[in-house]
C-alpha cells in the first residue's frame, strides 16, 4: 500500500472547504488526474453518496462517501479493478481559515501491484506536493 499525506491552511471557512471537497465534481480543480465525474446516487450529497469518475492511467472508479461529518471529517472509498483508494480529510477551523489534512491510501491489485512497487515513491511525492496547493488555489482564487 502507498500512503501519502498532506496538510495546508486555506483562507476559507471550514464549511465552505468541506462542501467543496465533498462535491466530487470539484475534484479536477485540485486533482488533474480526475475527470468525467458523475454523481450516480439520488439525493443530496452525504454519507453513502456514490460517484463514478475516471482517472488517468488507472480507469474508472466507483467512489462512495463513507465518512461524512460536516464540517470536520470527510472520507471517500474508491474502488477500481486495478487499485482501491481510501481518502480521509479533516477540516479544523481557525477563524476564517481552515487547516486541511488529507491521508490517501492506495492499494494496487493484481499486475498493477508492480506499479506500486516501481512508482510508489513518485506517486506519493506527487500527491503530497501538489494536492494541497491545488486545493488552496481552487478555493482561494477560483482557479
Amino acid at each position: 500500500m502507498i500512503t501519502a499525506s498532506w496538510q495546508i491552511t486555506i483562507d476559507r471557512k471550514s464549511e465552505d472547504v468541506f462542501d467543496f471537497v465533498a462535491d466530487l465534481h470539484n475534484e479536477p480543480k485540485f486533482n488533474p488526474d480526475a475527470s468525467n465525474i458523475v454523481k450516480s446516487s439520488e439525493g443530496e450529497i452525504g454519507l453513502g453518496t456514490v460517484y463514478t469518475e475516471e482517472f488517468k492511467r488507472i480507469g474508472a472508479y466507483r467512489t462512495t462517501i463513507d465518512v461524512y461529518q460536516p464540517p470536520t471529517a470527510l472520507g471517500f472509498d474508491a474502488r477500481n479493478p486495478k487499485c482501491d483508494a481510501r481518502v480521509r480529510f479533516t477540516f479544523e477551523p481557525h477563524g476564517d481559515s481552515t487547516e486541511v489534512a488529507c491521508v490517501v491510501g492506495l492499494t494496487f491489485k493484481g499486475a498493477q501491484r508492480l506499479v506500486g512497487v516501481l512508482m510508489g515513491g513518485m506517486i506519493k511525492k506527487q500527491i503530497e506536493r501538489n494536492r494541497g496547493p491545488m486545493l488552496k488555489a481552487a478555493l482561494e482564487t477560483g482557479s
